[in-house]
């Protein structure tokens, strides 16, 4: 077998034992000239190759490098003229590409540009045995190149290229480590042949070595070479895998299926790639989440609109101080429907629907705990997708925030920073709290307020049992007891603001602020602040300050602008920080002026002070405990399990709790096994005793709610400086609820118990 058969018969190989089998024959062709060499010269080349953990970003990895050799080809034919800074910068450029993303061009140019770089994905073996080929019309590698290129570790060819996204020199091998065999073969241009190798794994003898290595073959120790008319084989590079682990992708669509993987890592990509999916009948665009947020529709797309939106705001940008500027955009989904109770999973993984992305590629996802707890908008968990832009970060940010495998973010300062930002944009948005009051009006039952009443004054008995009484949220009087029972008419939901209508040209700006108020700052405090005109959104670019109408002005130089939203039907918001050294008691004021072309500047303005930090919390001896509500979650089918992020296992969550407006509502899961088998005997022999059971069972999770909460904030400092993993602390608190489930099963059924005999003993 001739190298060139050798290479026709791995490229038409659509399955592993095609390409070994075809492999068995070179070797066997070749004799001893054909030999395994330590893939990047390396022996110990395990450590560097199986760095990342999930076989779908190891793919998008390949993804990239196709991108990045796309942009190397156009640095070329360009002369590297302009000189850019960035990939989106090069896309912008060299291909033409909207600097607003792809969202922003035609399905039909997004298709042609597509075609350069291509994903194929056949049904090989199994799932987890696919076939796997990435190819690309990019810059393509010559023989003498592969070796200190594609096949090697931690080389510094991309180092100084700022115009691409690779720097590490390893992200594509990674997927060697959940490949059989991987075929690679590049051409530098038509004139040249064609070099290829094959990549696999190799155990070394036991008694000698402690472990195997990766190892590419060769002939008379160079890479493998084939003359193959251009037309049959342009120039560019194809990595295609034999036998690759795709089983944690197997859904058509979603965050479980290919096509959802590549949307959700690669969320807003520099250049389309196109998917080629005969496993699940999928030709189609990728495109990536964000340009499909906003409005990109292709071929073979569900939505021929685009999503259905309850609110979004487009990308603005936020001063993080020394550590440069980080962009936000988010959009809310319209509410879920018995078919589509996660919404969100169309575009990323709903456990993590905040992302972070450095040129395009999402390096990490953030908890829903995030939206649901941290900025109180539980019931926009399953709807809210928050965006966070990297790369107007510094690069010692940027060094001290990634890790090299793309897969997730270092714990410290910056994540801390941007976390804190992510916070206080959304508790910010009126808009979103609206929203979530809407919401959560639709979710609320009518229950009996006898029944509310008395299991308050119950759980109230029981935890002055533990030397603790209920008081007020906190912002009221230390020790005061007040009543914790509920409204005799519930909370009506916030109304939709009014809409401004817009003029040209526009007549006034205004600080949403009382006039005879100052606005106050403490140290270290960040601030959204509401601002409405009826000018229209091109008078205010956040992103290009220069081109902005709208200034803004503070006199305290304690007071500094740190970002502002864009300006959207009338509304924005400005952010103003205080510094950590501003001087308590000193004054100044906080001024908006909106320009207008041949006409005088409007403006508003209001006083700003510096004021002493508020108290950490209230005294340690006395802490507070909030109003509570206890409301029953009926299963997974239910609207509430899906927004709280229960798992799928109903015997894996007994009960939870979130806080929403100073109030604490606990939830019980009404299929919880323990539950579910007392109260079923209860309700066979006496309805009555099964609904003195379920209030008593409410009862006991009420109190040890309320003393969990106590705890976790008594110990939130400690939590902070561990730096304990978001989805590791609530699987935590989840056995810890489901004991206290079991416990509270056994208690009101002894009081259930005593009930019953109590008439005899008097």
């Amino acid at each position: 077998m001739t190298e060139r058969d050798f290479f026709l018969e791995l490229e038409r190989a659509t399955n592993l034992s095609e390409a070994q089998e075809a492999l068995a024959r070179f070797e066997e062709a070749h004799g001893r000239d054909a030999q395994w060499v330590p893939f990047g010269g390396r022996w110990n080349n395990r450590g560097i190759i199986e760095i990342a953990a999930d076989p779908g970003r190891s793919l998008v990895e390949r993804i990239t490098n196709a991108i990045d050799a796309i942009l190397e080809l156009e640095f070329d034919l360009h002369h590297g003229t302009p000189e850019c800074r960035s990939p989106k910068e090069a896309a912008s450029a060299w291909l033409g590409l909207p600097t607003g993303g792809l969202s922003e061009m035609s399905p039909v140019e997004r298709r042609a540009l597509a075609q350069r770089a291509t994903v194929r994905v056949l049904a090989g073996d199994g799932r987890d045995s696919r076939t796997v080929e990435i190819r690309d019309r990019g810059i393509g590698l010559s023989i003498e190149d592969m070796p200190r290129t594609i096949l090697s570790l931690n080389e510094s060819n991309k180092v100084q290229k700022h115009y691409l996204a690779g720097i590490y020199g390893q992200g594509g091998s990674s997927t060697f480590a959940v490949s059989k065999l991987t075929f690679i073969a590049s051409r530098r241009d038509e004139g040249s042949p064609v070099g290829f190798t094959v990549v696999r794994y190799e155990d070394l003898p036991p008694e000698n070595y402690r472990t195997g290595n990766y190892v590419n073959l060769v002939l008379n120790a160079r890479p493998l070479e084939a003359d193959i008319p251009p037309r049959t084989y342009p120039p560019g590079t194809i990595v295609k895998h034999f036998g690759y682990d795709l089983s944690g992708y197997p859904s058509p669509l979603g965050p479980n299926s290919v096509y959802g993987l590549l949307n959700r890592v690669l969320f807003d990509p520099v250049v389309p790639v196109w998917l080629d999916n005969p496993v699940n009948n999928q030709r189609r665009v990728i495109k990536g989440s964000r340009n499909a947020l906003n409005g990109a529709v292709d071929e073979g797309d569900e939505e021929r609109r685009g999503p259905r939106l309850s609110h979004n705001v487009r990308l603005f940008y936020v001063g993080l101080g020394d550590f440069g500027q980080i962009g936000f955009e988010y959009w809310v989904l319209e509410r879920p429907t018995s078919e589509n109770k996660k919404p969100t999973a169309a575009f990323l993984n709903p456990a993590r629907p905040v992302v972070l992305t450095l040129n395009g590629q999402n390096h990490a996802e953030l908890s829903a705990s995030l939206v649901r707890k941290d900025a109180e908008l539980p019931y926009l968990t399953q709807r809210l997708i928050f965006h966070a832009d990297c790369n107007h970060l510094t690069a010692a940010a940027k060094r001290s925030l990634f890790v090299s495998t793309r897969e997730d973010v270092r714990r410290g300062i910056v994540l801390d920073l941007i976390q804190q930002e992510i916070i206080r944009a959304l508790k910010s948005d009126d808009e979103l709290r609206r929203l979530n009051e809407e919401a959560r009006a639709r979710s609320l039952e009518r229950e009996d307020e006898d029944a509310v009443r008395h299991m308050r004054s119950e759980v109230a008995r029981l935890l002055r049992i533990y030397g603790m009484e209920l008081t007020a949220p906190v912002g009221a009087a230390t020790g005061d007891i007040v009543s914790v029972e509920r409204p005799a008419h519930p909370r009506i939901p916030r109304p939709r603001p009014q809409p401004i209508e817009l003029h040209e040209p526009p007549t006034y700006v205004r600080l949403v602020w009382e006039e005879d108020k100052p606005i106050n700052f403490y140290p270290e405090q960040r601030r959204y602040l509401r601002v409405e005109s009826d000018a229209n959104s091109n008078y205010h670019t956040p992103d290009d300050p220069t081109e902005s109408k709208m200034n803004f002005i503070s006199t305290n130089p304690g007071i500094t602008l740190r970002g502002s939203t864009p300006l959207q039907g009338g509304r924005m918001r400005a952010i103003f920080e205080c510094a950590a050294a501003a001087t308590v008691g000193t004054g100044g004021t906080i001024r908006v002026e909106l320009s207008r072309p041949g006409l005088p500047t409007l403006s508003d303005e209001r006083s700003a002070a510096v004021v002493d930090s508020p108290p950490i919390r209230p005294d340690a001896r006395r802490i507070q405990m909030p109003p509570f509500d206890v409301r029953p979650v009926d299963g997974p089918e239910d609207e509430m399990w899906t927004t709280l992020g229960w798992p799928d296992d109903v015997a894996d969550v007994a009960s939870g709790a979130i806080t929403e407006n100073g109030q604490l509502v606990v939830y019980y899961s009404t299929v919880y096994p323990a539950y579910v088998n007392q109260l079923s005997a209860y309700e066979s022999r006496d309805p009555v005793l099964a609904r003195s059971f379920t209030e008593r069972y409410k009862i006991w999770l009420a109190v040890h709610s309320l003393l969990l909460h106590r705890d976790q904030q008594t110990e939130v400092a400690e939590r902070q400086a561990n730096q304990e993993d978001v989805e590791a602390a609530e699987a935590k608190e989840r056995a810890e609820r489901r004991r206290a489930a079991t416990l509270a099963v056994f208690f009101a059924r002894n009081e259930v118990q005593y009930e019953m005999v109590r008439p005899q003993v008097e």
